[in-house]
């Protein structure tokens, strides 16, 4: 099975879309990446578009806009955040908007301009977390979609969601090398680059396709993040919005939130992943449940088993399941296993300045 093979995420999309065209007809598809966390558009595979003749190199990043526009500035029908939501997370335009697809502003804008009509969409959902997402067009020629055409992606949806998953391992796994500094982007309200420093250049490049950042073109999920922070009334959660992205490098951390809540300019720090956020998503990408993500970190601060039960109100056999499951999931052997190959963002710096370590396996930090 493709999902079982190891891909990459970039190679896992390339993959799909030709077998997706043996399954369900269709002239071209986009397939993307969301934050299971947030649900905001992380990356995206639109080769698929440009091969098959939909778009060019030149017209791709235009139509991206219009994508992130009608996912976080506009209402429309079939958003990819509102898909994941659904008993059953797939949409055809025609369907939702009830014959008249010119009710949608991504149909007016972007699909009948383009000569690519006809909609198909799906987030890729699997035990409540949403991993990817797919566009799949057809021209005004090839005819509508079907209810069957839906009901094969459907039965896709988990297996799809879990190839994703997978997929991100790779990401996950690797460490951001390089620089450890921080980078800054601040965008005007209308989305262009006002500011950007030198050490936020490699970071955002290894999270684009083709970018070229350094004139301003930059990367779907900085778009996203962005559309979705402007569109966002009044003050900004606790610390803004934050979005972890898979990259070439490893996971890179996103912090956005807008210098004055009333305005529409923004401001994005931009920083390899580490800490409690980047273990999250590498226990994730390896379907840790949220207990087992709550067992793991416990270990992480070490605990004993009984320890960890009398925390989590668990009997000591159901924790030892829970620790079975996790060493299963991430093929590890032990416990310092586990805490080196998750939580070692948390940990290395303690290392490198020789700090004790307590009798619970802790840094005694002062």
């Amino acid at each position: 099975m493709l999902g079982t093979r190891g891909l990459s995420r970039g190679d896992y999309f390339a993959e799909l879309a030709p077998r997706l065209r043996r399954g369900i007809d269709n002239d071209a598809s986009c397939w993307h990446t969301l934050d299971p966390q947030t649900r905001l558009l992380t990356s995206d595979q639109s080769r698929d578009l440009v091969d098959q003749g939909i778009y060019t190199d030149d017209t791709l990043a235009a139509a991206g806009e219009l994508i992130i526009r009608s996912e976080y500035m506009e209402e429309d029908q079939n958003g990819f955040a509102e898909l994941a939501t659904r008993r059953v997370p797939v949409g055809i335009l025609e369907k939702a908007t009830r014959g008249r697809p010119e009710r949608s502003a991504r149909y007016r804008d972007l699909l009948e301009p383009t000569g690519i009509p006809h909609e198909l969409r799906a987030a890729f959902v699997r035990r409540g977390r949403v991993w990817g997402a797919v566009h799949v067009a057809r021209r005004a020629e090839s005819g509508p979609f079907t209810q069957r055409d839906a009901d094969v992606l459907a039965q896709l949806v988990p297996v799809i969601a879990a190839g994703i998953r997978g997929s991100l391992r790779f990401d996950a796994a690797r460490r951001v090398s390089g620089t450890e500094a921080p980078g800054l982007v601040v965008l005007d309200a209308f989305g262009e680059v006002e500011l950007i420093t030198p050490p936020a250049i490699p970071i955002l490049s290894a999270i684009g396709v083709a970018t070229e950042v350094e004139r301003g073109d930059l990367p779907t999920a900085v778009k996203s993040l962005a559309a979705f922070a402007r569109s966002q009334t009044g003050a900004a959660l606790d610390g803004g919005y934050v979005v972890t992205v898979p990259g070439r490098d490893g996971l890179v951390t996103l912090h956005c939130s807008k210098p004055d809540p009333a305005g529409d300019r923004v401001a994005i720090v931009v920083e390899p992943a580490k800490g409690p956020r980047a273990a999250t998503v590498r226990l994730e990408a390896h379907g840790a449940t949220t207990r087992e993500r709550e067992v793991a970190t416990l270990i992480a601060r070490g605990l004993t088993n009984p320890e960890i039960a009398e925390t989590l109100v668990l009997s000591p056999h159901t924790v030892q399941d829970h620790i079975k499951s996790l060493f299963a999931k991430l093929d590890v052997s032990s416990r310092q296993e586990l805490v080196a190959q998750v939580f070692l963002d948390e940990y290395l710096p303690g290392v490198i300045r020789q700090t004790p370590i307590t009798s619970h396996g802790q840094f005694d930090v002062d």
